[in-house]
């Protein structure tokens, strides 16, 4: 399932290395408070017991209709049929399925993906479809739940955050439908994060950290979201960073018994 911001490709090395510095017997759990489109998750299940949340009340409509065989694809998708889901009431599977899957770069109904395309010889409703129908067998014994990060109370889990990315120049808003955007605050996740750590093992991704939290992987990647000539970066350096997967440091001590 496309979705900006996905660890598609990176997937398999972050759950590596979590399994490897906390293995299963360590914890009673696996839990994801911004799980998206469960690359990661789909990886450590079912190696863990696994649960999923995100604040998104769409996506998780998707993800429990999928789950519950519940969710019928349309057959295709104009741009006329992209506008209409646009205004469906949510929660809806729909909305989110069309919402994420044809849009640009994933980013929930930011312009039908079929005029970004160009020359690219691409079916992006085919390619969510076969995503959808690899994903079903393997989410049946996962618990999902729209809710916000702040009110989960994890303990003895290992957790994989992998929230909105921290910006410099502005705010960072997080998108909870199509008109309404909620202001993620940096400070306040991370102070969680030093909370959550006392009684978990938690393992968040992003390019930057406080001083406090170390990174234990980190990869140079490739971060545009189209390579067509339309939407490819200007400079293209700019679209290179790296990925981090960080703890906070008195969980050294532990991962390292």
């Amino acid at each position: 399932m496309k979705y900006m911001g996905g660890k598609y490709f990176l997937c398999k090395e972050l759950s590596a290395t979590m399994k490897r510095l906390v293995p299963p017997d360590k914890v009673t759990g696996y839990v994801e408070p911004f799980c998206g489109a469960l690359s990661v998750l789909m990886e450590m299940n079912p190696d863990y017991k696994c649960s999923a949340s995100d604040y998104h009340p769409d996506l998780i409509q998707l993800w429990l209709d999928v789950q519950n065989h519940t969710f019928n694809p349309p057959e295709e998708i104009d741009e006329n049929f992209y506008n209409e889901c646009k205004e469906l009431v949510s929660p809806n599977s729909l909305k989110a399925f069309v919402g994420f899957n044809m849009s640009f770069g994933g980013k929930f109904f930011a312009g039908y993906v079929d005029k970004y395309k160009n020359d690219k010889n691409e079916n992006f409703l085919q390619e969510a479809l076969n995503s959808l129908s690899k994903n079903e067998p393997r989410i049946q014994n996962i618990s999902f739940k729209c809710s916000s990060y702040l009110n989960l109370k994890p303990k003895n889990k290992l957790i994989y955050c992998d929230p909105p990315y921290q910006q410099t120049k502005f705010p960072i808003r997080y998108r909870t439908d199509t008109k309404h955007y909620d202001i993620f605050d940096n400070e306040k996740f991370w102070d969680v994060m030093r909370r959550w750590s006392v009684n978990n093992f938690v393992f968040i991704s992003e390019t930057n950290a406080p001083p406090d939290f170390v990174s234990v992987w980190e990869k140079i990647t490739h971060r545009s979201a189209s390579q067509s000539k339309k939407t490819r970066y200007k400079n293209e350096s700019d679209s290179f960073k790296t990925e981090k997967l960080f703890i906070h440091e008195s969980l050294l001590t532990k991962i390292n018994k």
